[in-house]
């Protein structure tokens, strides 16, 4: 068994590192975890329920080290609800969890992940290397770690039987052949479409430009005073606030500040696999996500480390993909927003009046529910809505003009691609940060008001080429997954 989580903070550093001090690069740490942590065990999940919701309880180990038990909730849709499923949920269940052992697996990144509960295909295994790989991106690049193509091999078992209902690390056998725990959409009758709410502008635009367009639901995991906000004002209907809670094994935060390796993992697969539970759960037909297609671009130019890779339409069509073969839900997965740039999306987002005093995307200030003015991810979003917002607008937003701040100059020169890295943060390509700031030095001038210093220090880099404004607002990325009643609704909203 694992040690408990005050048994792990108070044991000394060295019982579990063993000579590697706090000092040592990732890459020594690496290397020595994983010749001392070789094997990371996915045990198993339980699924499980109540009156109200369904539980998924997941069994990790690292052997030698810890065992970790993380947990999920969803809501049913009604009191009386029977958990009835053929294997979908199963499925869904399975794979979930093998998103979140990553963040259990990067702990000491074992050379093989053995999965106790599940066959799997060659196929399969490349699917989640490739996951893996790529959605630690991040991680292995900031933890200065050199992975080679063979760091992890991934293998599954033969099938587990069926055992008792409730034995936690075994697959519970479906309560009922084929069976869901939602009737099947008459045809004819109203589509219900599963909105994810991260509290940012980029779900709030979903949701408003969905209005009146079938049902909607608001999926929010660990909500959030700004998550919560945005549904209330898109008129989302308590019954309609699908909230999951998702919990941390402690032993895994213990770890990490003992000085294991740490880093980015990819949420937006957490968010991907989730979704499609809590929309099988309720019966919806849709999951419209709001990823743009500016997550695309790497983060480190001229690599593939890019810290929105599970917001990718990459990964969104691997996504599709794996759960047409792999799972057959019924449930269509895409990105409403996948054809606009960030910039399209601020200019829609400006006109939405209603959100602005309630939206955040501030990392650093979620906990108290505001926006901090002073990281990369608030520099970003004041950026791309100024060309679209009066001064005082901004000022109500953002409490001060980021943009008169000279203290965000590294961030600001990572943002217009003057350092070969921009911030390890959900923004926009360089390009439309650049036209942004072309458009706003523009409006500036014809006013004529005076320039704010960090757009006056983009003016004296002298730019050959100056992306075109309109151009970027106006793109419509044909790379896309939306249904055509969707893309309908979307190109009947573009300015």
């Amino acid at each position: 068994m694992g040690e408990s989580p005050t048994e792990l903070t108070k044991a000394p550093i060295s019982m579990y590192i063993q000579g590697v001090e706090n000092d040592k690069n990732g890459q020594e740490k690496y290397l020595i975890f994983r010749k001392k942590y070789p094997l990371f065990i996915y045990d198993g999940y339980q699924i499980s329920e109540t009156d109200t919701d369904v539980r998924l309880d997941f069994r990790f180990n690292i052997p030698g080290l810890a065992e970790f038990t993380p947990y999920w909730i969803f809501p049913k849709p009604t009191a009386d609800s029977e958990l009835a499923d053929g294997g979908i949920l199963d499925e869904l269940a399975f794979s979930l969890g093998m998103v979140e052992a990553i963040s259990y697996w990067k702990l000491a990144c074992p050379p093989l992940l053995r999965i106790a509960c599940r066959s799997l295909t060659p196929e399969q295994a490349d699917w989640w290397k490739k996951l893996y790989r790529k959605g630690l991106g991040e991680f292995f690049y900031t933890n200065g770690i050199a992975i080679e193509d063979d760091f992890i091999e991934i293998a599954g078992c033969e099938p587990c039987t069926a055992v008792e209902s409730g034995q936690i690390g075994q697959r519970r056998p479906p309560a009922h052949n084929h069976e869901t725990l939602h009737p099947s959409p008459h045809p004819g009758t109203p589509i219900k479409t599963l909105i994810p709410v991260g509290g940012g502008k980029d779900s709030a635009v979903t949701l408003e430009l969905l209005s009146g367009h079938g049902e909607r639901l608001a999926y929010m995991i660990n909500p959030d005073a700004a998550m919560l906000a945005t549904a209330t004002a898109a008129a989302i209907a308590d019954e309609n606030k699908i909230c999951a809670t998702r919990r941390l094994d402690a032993h895994m935060l213990a770890l990490n500040k003992q000085g294991f390796l740490n880093g980015h993992t990819p949420f937006s697969a957490l968010v991907a696999f989730s979704s499609l539970i809590a929309a099988h759960l309720h019966g919806a037909d849709f999951v419209a996500l709001s990823n743009e297609t500016s997550a695309n671009e790497a983060t480190v130019a001229g690599s593939d480390v890019n810290h929105q890779y599970s917001k990718s339409f990459e990964f969104e069509s691997d996504f599709i993909d794996y759960e047409a073969r792999r799972i057959s839900s019924g449930v269509k997965y895409f990105s409403f927003l996948r054809p606009l740039t960030e910039l399209a999306i601020a200019r829609i987002f400006a006109g939405m009046e209603k959100y602005h005093p309630l939206f955040r995307s501030c990392n650093v200030g979620s906990k108290n529910n505001t926006w901090c003015a002073a990281c990369p991810k608030c520099l970003f979003v004041y950026i791309i809505l100024a060309p679209f917002l009066p001064e005082e607008a901004m000022l109500a937003i953002f409490g001060k003009n980021m943009l008169d701040d000279e203290k965000n100059m590294p961030a600001f020169e990572q943002l217009i691609g003057l350092r070969p890295e921009k911030p390890f943060e959900c923004v926009g390509s360089r390009d439309e940060v650049r036209a942004a700031l072309g458009e706003l030095i523009r409006r500036h001038e014809a006013a004529p008001l005076p320039l704010p210093a960090l757009a006056r220090h983009y003016q004296s880099q002298g730019w050959e080429e100056k992306p075109a404004f309109a151009a970027i607002c106006d793109f419509y990325d044909e790379k896309n997954h939306l249904p055509e009643p969707f893309a309908q609704v979307l190109r009947g909203h573009l300015c």
